[in-house]
């Protein structure tokens, strides 16, 4: 069982997110499984303490199995359970009773945890730790250090509770994050640009750039260290990059604020790839995984370059995809985020040994329940299309690129019309095309542009995880990968209509609607987490707003404008009578008459 330690504890409170702590207790004391209770109830706080998705911002990186761990600022415990899973002792700390009441009954079976309420510089323990956690906790430490130099301190602090060997992980949002240029508000303020503006007047709670936090780590006396850039952001990251490959492999998404407004200025994607182009996407990205060492010695995350994170899914489709430095290259290993996935990764490598038309799989080996292939560092399909547009090609050789494709999916292909079977029921639904497709006995609805590379005159796939032992029509298949552009990629959106290159690939438009009534059933049988909705206002409508505002400010100055002539001639025409001999005369009339 695990064990809660009273011995530091002074009835500290002040940190809280209020009543909702008592909601989330009921929810843990009455369940150990919380994926439906989110469904339902998709309140920030219950989302954020209670979704298994905070846990990829640590399920790639590399723990020692036999290392003790201290957790600082464990919150309602999101992340202490995969600690535990990972480590042979975990020590977690939480400012207050309520929180670690959550904890502890949110993962009282654990042996290897012990909880400490209270507040960490009212605490010393009779070890050292090989790894301390800071998840979203330095930007808080002007709160509990009362000294000139609180955030320098705060982590000297930590690093002499370090073994010799040890590691402090801290995560934090990067000030000049690319979605608070963008339109995000301060996620701890809740105001836009006070981080932007370095925090004018506001002492309590800050964040900081890259270089400022390279600072801190150098004045807290660590010479060895490593950034991690974890996208959108470290509460609830798809993707963790690292300088080896953040300005190659720049990131296709913007960065949600579920527990904020946004206006939404700009496409932050779009402008990250020209960051990116520059070489300085890194000092842009909305978070920052650092890894703070104690020593220099050599350690696994050292050739780790880069992770996606497939954990939406539903849990036999889980994994992780990492990319390690080897020799004078990289190599690429998919691990199963769940037990149920191990069979998908199986599952990928029998089909690897597969070709499409003349679209050949990368080949694949299994090697302890990870599936590693090569990584092919050319440019993919979709960022050659996109450089194609960007370019100013014409629509004609774009889309004779894109047929390149197509006649590769189609060529050891043959007209069929057996496609709707139990099993293609199962995954695509019930509704049906009448008339002939192209298909092959082993399908693989896998082959967007952005899995495609050409790799000594072939054309390759890479990541093949979507095969079946079944007939799909390879129109839907090259529709799949046109969608996606059309989804994921704002140049391309810009540059074609799904219905335009349809006609240019002479299919016909009728088959759209089933198509995406196939890829929404597709979807469900895959599966996806519900996540907060965010509320965003897109700039172009604040500046058109803005604009009537405008036009009605200038209409109604006009009318004042008016008004103020037809009052100066009434004045003069009232200045005229009044002076005239007649006015004079008549005035004791006047007079008489009041």
């Amino acid at each position: 069982m695990a064990v809660v330690n009273k011995k530091f504890y002074n009835n500290e409170t002040e940190y809280s997110d209020g009543s909702v702590e008592d909601d989330i207790l009921d929810i843990v004391k009455n369940n150990d499984e919380y994926e439906d209770i989110i469904n339902e109830d998709l309140r920030w706080p219950v989302f954020y303490h209670l979704s298994h998705l905070r846990e990829n911002l640590f399920n790639w990186y590399p723990f020692r199995k036999d290392a003790n761990l201290l957790e600082i600022g464990a919150g309602c415990g999101a992340l202490t359970g995969l600690f535990c899973s990972r480590v042979s002792d975990v020590t977690a700390v939480e400012l207050t009773e309520r929180r670690s009441k959550i904890i502890y009954n949110r993962h009282k079976d654990l042996e290897n945890l012990e909880l400490f309420p209270g507040n960490l510089n009212n605490m010393e323990f009779d070890k050292k730790f090989d790894y301390i956690i800071l998840c979203g906790v330095l930007e808080y430490a002007y709160r509990f250090t009362p000294t000139d130099n609180p955030y320098v301190d705060f982590i000297k602090k930590i690093k002499s509770m370090l073994s010799e060997d040890g590691v402090i992980l801290v995560a934090i949002e990067n000030r000049m994050g690319l979605k608070y240029l963008s339109g995000s508000k301060e996620d701890h303020l809740g105001r836009w640009f006070v981080g932007i503006n370095d925090y004018p007047d506001v002492k309590t709670v800050r964040t900081f750039s890259r270089g400022e936090l390279e600072e801190v780590a150098k004045e807290a006396g660590f010479e060895h260290y490593k950034f991690f850039y974890p996208y959108p952001d470290y509460k609830f990251p798809n993707v963790i990059h690292t300088d080896e490959l953040v300005e190659e492999m720049p990131v296709p998404f913007t960065a949600p604020n579920y527990d904020r407004s946004k206006v939404k200025l700009f496409e932050d994607h779009i402008f990250n790839y020209t960051l990116a182009q520059e070489g300085i996407s890194k000092y842009f990205a909305n978070s920052f995984f650092l890894e703070l060492r104690n020593s220099d010695i050599p350690r696994e995350s050292d050739d780790f370059a880069y992770s996606k994170l497939s954990a939406s899914r539903d849990r036999k489709f889980r994994t992780c995809t990492n990319i390690y430095k080897k020799d004078n290259g990289y190599i690429v290993s998919k691990s199963p985020l769940t037990k149920e996935a191990k069979q998908h990764l199986e599952n990928m490598n029998s089909f690897s040994k597969h070709s499409f038309g003349k679209i050949k799989c990368l080949d694949s080996v299994m090697e302890d329940n990870n599936l590693n292939y090569e990584f092919i560092q050319s440019p993919n399909y979709s960022e050659q299309i996109t450089d194609m547009i960007k370019s100013r090609s014409d629509k004609s050789q774009v889309i004779a690129k894109l047929k390149e494709v197509y006649l590769a999916m189609t060529a050891n292909a043959s007209k069929r019309e057996d496609f709707y079977s139990d099993e293609f029921k199962q995954v695509f639904g019930d509704k049906e095309i009448k008339g002939a497709f192209y298909g092959e006995d082993v399908s693989n609805i896998d082959l967007i542009l952005f899995n495609l590379f050409n790799v000594n005159d072939e054309i390759v796939a890479i990541d093949y995880e979507w095969c079946f032992n079944f007939p799909v029509p390879i129109e839907y298949i090259f529709w799949r990968s046109l969608n996606y552009e059309i989804v994921h990629n704002k140049i391309f959106k810009s540059f074609f209509t799904m219905e335009e290159l349809f006609k240019a690939m002479e299919f016909n438009t009728d088959w759209i609607d089933t198509f995406r009534s196939w890829e929404n059933n597709f979807s469900k049988y895959v599966g996806s987490v519900p996540k907060p909705k965010q509320k965003i206002v897109s700039g172009s409508s604040m500046v058109k707003k803005a604009n009537e505002s405008d036009k009605n400010l200038r209409e109604k100055q006009k009318e004042i404008n008016k008004l103020k002539k037809e009052n100066k001639k009434l004045k003069k025409k009232v200045n005229l009578m009044e002076s005239s001999n007649s006015w004079k005369i008549t005035k004791p009339l006047r007079s008489l008459r009041k």
